[in-house]
């Protein structure tokens, strides 16, 4: 980034986090040994200067790291959950969100403060951030080529909330990073998904987009999907005997407006059937709808292990 977009990081009582976040947002964190501890020492140098006494954060409210969280006006940090290796060559690239609020919801759109870069893998990330849940992971990626697979070209997202800018750099490499589609302890796998029955099936964190639908403002708009839980467990398993598949929709991208959905979770008895829900919305305009599909209802699958659930994508045009 130019200077003209440099992040404006301020991590509040976090200082070596912010500093990371500084020479991220300049892409500098490439830089290995000495170099990148003087980067760092840098960046804490210059962070330290902004907060003293006149410094442009002495405004902002800092809070310490035992604080308790607040309802409003905190930080929105955007995450690089890790990498995986994929056949072709190429590398996919998993992020998910933390917005640090307890009650306030988050719609940031697509631009100078909720961006990409390299700017050809911009547009795919969420524009709204809820507090239910306030983390997600694994809410959308991004393939890089083969060529990514030095470890020192990344993808930076840029999210600015509350006058906190926080960027979090994406590359390949780093084998503590390193995620799989393989099979956990128990057999678990991501579902399969289609939209339609015998349609095309998407699984993993790369999913699958259904067509494109239209809806209009205060009235239901169906949304329907067809699951299959194809995990291998083995016979003497009796703990996840019959494991259910349950989605969960979430708005990714739209207008501020509120989108409600009913029911917010569908189990599917078993992993394999239709899953239907509806949605309403209070705003017209351009929406993106995600579903999460997951088998956490058995013991190895678990958001925080970053498995096992496969994402469903699709726009919705929304009219009065």
């Amino acid at each position: 980034m130019g200077g003209g977009r440099a992040a404006r990081v301020a991590v509040a009582g976090r200082i070596p986090v912010a500093a990371r976040g500084f020479c991220a947002a300049r892409g500098l964190c490439a830089a290995r040994g000495l170099g990148a501890v003087r980067i760092l020492v840098a960046a804490m140098v210059l962070l330290a200067a902004q907060a003293a006494p006149g410094g442009p954060l002495e405004a902002q409210q800092r809070r310490l790291p035992l604080a308790p969280i607040l309802p409003e006006g905190d930080e929105l940090a955007p995450f690089f959950e890790g990498w995986y290796r994929n056949d072709d060559g190429t590398f996919t690239l998993s992020f998910g969100f933390f917005n640090l609020n307890s009650r306030q919801i988050l719609d940031i759109p697509l631009g100078p403060e909720n961006f990409i870069e390299p700017a050809e893998f911009d547009g795919m990330q969420p524009t709204h951030f809820p507090v239910r849940p306030r983390r997600d992971r694994g809410v959308f990626h991004v393939t890089v080529p083969a060529s990514y697979g030095d470890g020192e070209q990344a993808v930076v997202w840029t999210i600015t909330a509350n006058g906190y800018t926080n960027a979090t750099p994406g590359r390949v490499g780093v084998p503590a990073l390193q995620l799989d589609y393989g099979p956990r302890a128990m057999g678990s796998v991501s579902p399969v998904v289609r939209f339609s029955p015998g349609g095309q099936a998407g699984q993993h964190i790369q999913g699958v987009w259904g067509e494109p639908l239209t809806a209009k403002v205060g009235e239901p708009l169906t949304l329907t999907l067809w699951t299959e839980e194809v995990s291998v467990r083995a016979p003497e398993d009796m703990v996840n005997v019959s494991v259910p598949v349950g989605v969960s929709w979430f708005k990714h991208q739209g207008p501020a407006g509120a989108v409600s959905v009913d029911p917010r979770r569908v189990n599917v008895v078993g992993g394999t059937g239709e899953a239907t829900a509806t949605a309403v919305f209070s705003e017209p305009g351009e929406y993106v709808l995600r579903a999460r599909v997951d088998n956490w209802a058995a013991n190895d699958s678990t958001g925080g292990d970053q498995c096992c659930w496969t994402n469903a994508y699709v726009r919705v045009t929304v009219t009065r």
